[in-house]
């Protein structure tokens, strides 16, 4: 099967799935880490997300729903993880709370202004990003062992919400969240720009065919 087909059909399956949120974990560029220990990393701050937003329900699985792509970079030496999630809580917040784990996450993670975490603004353009790197990683640029398609249902009620927020506060604090929030507006708005620049760069190249 050629890469392009690879990239057609994860594309059509991803696109058929629910997802509110696209995100970038990344790792600070000064300490090189390998696939095998960024994965590990990625792994822990995804157990710890979901004992955060479900608690001991986590156990049950309960988990985010999510759909994770690694990307190396141009040369290879930029290993990052890509990936959309459907939030169960509101969506700024649940990208606030995700920012600050990750950058808590571990020494090797990066800061929250140069991961990018934010609700789905245009799902057609982060359905071709997440799969960009499929020509040269194959099929394995998608990562079964840190998605999750088939969660359990979290039933929701008023105490369990309550429980919720404590966990959210316990883990996030008021200045982290803050900091969170201000970087999470940064990123919508740099989202738009970049695709309102791409577009522009395309309409030129048509008019000049």
């Amino acid at each position: 099967m050629t890469a392009k087909l690879q990239q057609q059909q994860l594309e059509n399956w991803i696109s058929s799935q629910a997802w509110n949120i696209f995100g970038t974990l990344k790792f600070q560029p000064i300490r090189m880490i390998s696939g095998q220990e960024a994965h590990k990393v990625v792994r822990r701050f995804w157990n710890q997300l979901d004992r955060v937003l479900y608690g001991k329900a986590a156990e049950r699985g309960c988990r985010v729903q999510r759909w994770c792509f690694a990307h190396e970079g141009s040369y290879s030496d930029n290993y990052h993880v890509h990936f959309v999630a459907q939030s169960t809580i509101e969506t700024d917040l649940f990208c606030c709370l995700c920012n600050t784990l990750w950058t808590k996450q571990d020494r090797a993670t990066a800061s929250i202004e140069k991961n990018w975490i934010t609700p789905v603004l245009h799902r057609d353009h982060v359905v071709r990003y997440l799969t960009k790197e499929v020509w040269k990683l194959g099929a394995t640029s998608f990562d079964p062992a840190l998605s999750c398609s088939h969660a359990q249902q979290f039933q929701v009620d008023p105490d369990l919400q309550a429980a919720q927020a404590a966990r959210i506060s316990r883990a996030v604090t008021a200045n982290e969240l803050t900091a969170a929030s201000i970087a999470l507006e940064k990123h919508k708005a740099g989202t738009e720009l970049r695709l309102a620049l791409r577009e522009r760069k395309q309409s030129g190249k048509a008019t000049c065919q």
